[in-house]
């Protein structure tokens, strides 16, 4: 720990150099100092071909979000049509699924084979970081943050994207499949998951263009993913604490040989078994049904159907007419149907009603014409009011709660079909 602390005092003094101007023996002390290797070739790899699925799930997603858009159309059309444009999005998905597996089993060979230490999560020091990081940014403090080999906005974006993936995953494979998924869900999860999967995409867009672009091609270009390495500049700057371990020469323990082939012997039939199934499952997921991916065949490869020529008599108005009742009052702030047209309620709906959602009720039942309430009928005018009966009183105070004089039994009570009516729709109707 005094050689690590010495080590960092030393760093910070060499804080002061710079590129331009640097004297020959700063350049000779910092070529002495060997830059560790940061990624490796397969890790690179990797990137690569997030980056390339990432950026066609993304362009594809976001073309059929807003498909109305002037461009989107133009883009869908150049791709092929819709579904060509949903045949390319999915195989992307497929893509970035099955380098999640490749992710998880990397993962935990490091883990469990090589036993290397976990850098990429979170610990309390991040959280000291970022506030430090803060009041530097404020003039608050005078020197910046010595931060690890992954800092604190690292490690966020990775798990975020973590995070991002998975409710991709989820979500997507219930779009992709809506019949298998409403089999287990009630059928209101498959909305909820497009409203999510395209919030999500919106989101993984903007965060890489805003956030990731910034920090490694605008704020400062950083190489890494190309060359493996960063440059002594950046390692100081961005990951200070790592850069005095090296400094110092702080090597991580390296295990022997034959206890890592005895870990892989138990590592590699488990991690076979584990490609398998997510393989496995990544295909059933992509081939179960196909009703997102079909749609009408093109005008061309349908096929003549013989329709003979019959005349039949024009339908007149009356029979065109919707069967089913006009709604005769306001919608907004009514929507909840059943509070008045349930089983015990002031109106009740057909039998064959029942179980339906009050989503499925302005199918059929369109605004009608809203009767206005007339004054109290005298009488000889008892049946004759085209509306409810006005209110013939104030509404607020004593006269808030209808049921002290409207109840049964009580001054004037009101019909039997009203029982079960709560007070506070009496106004609905009654103005």
């Amino acid at each position: 720990m005094r050689a690590v602390e010495s080590s960092a005092a030393s760093v910070r003094d060499a804080r002061n150099w710079k590129d331009e101007g640097m004297s020959e023996e700063g350049t000779a002390m910092r070529a002495v100092i060997p830059i560790p290797r940061r990624f490796t070739v397969p890790q690179r790899i990797e990137h690569g071909i997030l980056a390339i699925s990432f950026t066609v799930l993304g362009l594809t997603g976001l073309i059929q979000k807003y498909g109305l858009n002037p461009f989107s159309e133009r883009l869908i059309s150049l791709l092929g049509g819709i579904q060509m444009t949903r045949v390319i999005h999915r195989t992307a998905a497929i893509v970035f699924t099955l380098l999640t597996v490749y992710h998880v089993i990397v993962l935990a060979y490091k883990f469990f084979v090589r036993r290397i230490q976990m850098t990429m999560m979170p610990c309390l020091k991040d959280v000291t970081d970022g506030i430090h990081c803060i009041g530097h940014s404020l003039f608050l403090c005078k020197e910046p943050p010595q931060m690890p080999r992954y800092n604190f906005a690292e490690k966020l974006e990775y798990w975020a994207l973590i995070w991002g993936g998975l409710i991709m995953v989820a979500t997507g494979f219930m779009l992709w499949n809506p019949l298998i998924a409403t089999q287990f869900l009630p059928g209101q999860f498959i909305p909820a998951a497009k409203a999510a999967h395209g919030g999500e995409a919106v989101l993984a867009v903007l965060a890489i263009i805003v956030w990731h672009f910034y920090n490694v091609h605008v704020k400062m270009f950083n190489t890494s993913m190309f060359t493996g390495k960063m440059t002594p500049h950046q390692m100081e700057e961005e990951h200070g604490a790592e850069w005095s371990l090296v400094a110092a020469g702080g090597v991580s323990a390296v295990p022997e040989r034959a206890t890592v082939r005895r870990r892989q012997i138990i590592f590699v039939p488990a991690a076979i078994i584990f490609a398998a199934l997510g393989a496995g499952g990544i295909y059933w997921g992509a081939t179960a049904e196909t009703t997102a991916i079909s749609t009408l065949p093109s005008p061309a490869s349908r096929p003549q159907i013989y329709s003979p020529a019959v005349s039949l008599p024009q339908e007149s108005a009356e029979s065109a007419t919707v069967a089913a009742p006009l709604i005769p009052h306001l919608i907004a702030g009514q929507e909840q149907c059943l509070s008045c047209h349930g089983k015990s309620g002031l109106k009740t709906i057909p039998s064959d009603h029942q179980g339906r959602p009050v989503e499925s009720c302005r199918i059929c039942h369109k605004p009608g014409p809203i009767p206005k309430p007339g004054p109290s009928a005298t009488p000889k005018e008892k049946g004759k009011s085209s509306g409810p009966k006005a209110v013939p009183h104030a509404t607020t105070g004593p006269y808030k709660n209808c049921i002290l004089c409207h109840g049964l039994g009580k001054l004037k009570p009101f019909p039997e079909n009203h029982v079960n009516t709560n007070v506070e729709h009496c106004t609905v109707c009654h103005k």
